[in-house]
């Protein structure tokens, strides 16, 4: 059912995300298939019980992982793409919230990011494939935003973009993701840490399209924990 692109947000218990933040660490640490609701139980420091009262199945726990990822990168683009500033200020913006997303919400990214290569975890019975298709089109729904507002600012001359606007968007949250793979959270971090990788990365980023000037001192948008 094409209703289900949207993520169902019916429980924000502290109980329920103390349990998706638990599962979304062992499945970026041990992957899927090493996972159980039994490990996720043990980490949580809680009974299975516990874990079957909100899902049936290690499968469902897992689509809850990545619905809350899409969640998390939906709340940190929303401002900027709804703002009626000029184009570069709103992808600016855009592209600052998903790096933020990406460093503050780690396991999630990671599992998400592992959840749309589905074949490494056997994508075969049917429910499998509708869940699949379910998280493919909120990610082509994400993306589509962010290729409205380049194609807006290359149409306006604000952005370079090569001759396929698909490789050009591909190639930017190439460099938008990056942190999925090589940042490692660390007891250490800060604020001020963060924000320097997040504006490291969006120079970078915002570079492949021609943007060069310093990026801008937007208000940060607070991360949900």
């Amino acid at each position: 059912m094409s209703q289900t692109v949207l993520s169902p947000r019916t429980d924000r218990s502290e109980r329920y995300e103390e349990l998706l933040f638990a599962a979304a660490q062992c499945f970026q640490s041990r992957g899927f298939a090493a996972t159980s609701i039994d490990t996720v139980a043990r980490h949580l420091g809680a009974t299975k019980g516990r874990v079957y009262h909100y899902f049936p199945s290690k499968m469902d726990l897992f689509n809850a992982v990545r619905d809350r990822a899409m969640d998390h990168v939906f709340d940190g683009t929303r401002a900027g793409f709804n703002s009626d500033a000029p184009t570069i200020d709103r992808l600016t913006a855009m592209a600052r919230g998903h790096v933020r997303a990406i460093l503050y919400q780690h396991p999630y990214m990671q599992v998400l990011m592992d959840g749309l290569q589905m074949n490494r975890y056997s994508t075969t019975t049917q429910f499998q494939r509708e869940e699949m298709e379910r998280h493919l089109a909120r990610r082509d729904e994400y993306e589509s935003q962010f290729r409205d507002v380049i194609a807006k600012g290359a149409a306006e001359g604000q952005l370079h973009v090569g001759p396929s606007q698909a490789i050009t968007v591909q190639s930017f949250f190439s460099a938008l993701n990056g942190p999925v793979f090589w940042f490692r959270p660390r007891d250490t971090d800060t604020a001020e840490s963060l924000h320097a990788i997040t504006e490291d990365v969006l120079r970078y980023s915002l570079l492949g399209l021609g943007v060069t000037t310093e990026t801008q001192s937007y208000p940060t948008q607070e991360v949900p924990s």
